[in-house]
């Protein structure tokens, strides 16, 4: 669960820094930008979103017994 869980909040509260910095959030003047793409390429690195949940599914399927 964390695996999405944490990538997406951290998506999340980088692309509202750089919403309040405006245009300087994607500029190369802050460290924004770099944070941002690092963070969106582990997600991608690390697997699909679909692919995780879709692996939490199962477990809890398979704890329910369904």
């Amino acid at each position: 669960m964390a695996k999405v869980a944490a990538p997406n909040m951290a998506l999340k509260v980088l692309d509202m820094a750089i919403q309040v910095h405006g245009g300087a959030g994607v500029s190369s003047d802050t460290v924004l930008s770099h944070l941002w793409a690092t963070a969106r390429t582990l997600r991608i690195a690390d697997g699909p979103d679909e692919v995780h949940l879709g692996t939490i599914a199962k477990v809890e399927l398979q704890r329910a017994k369904l």
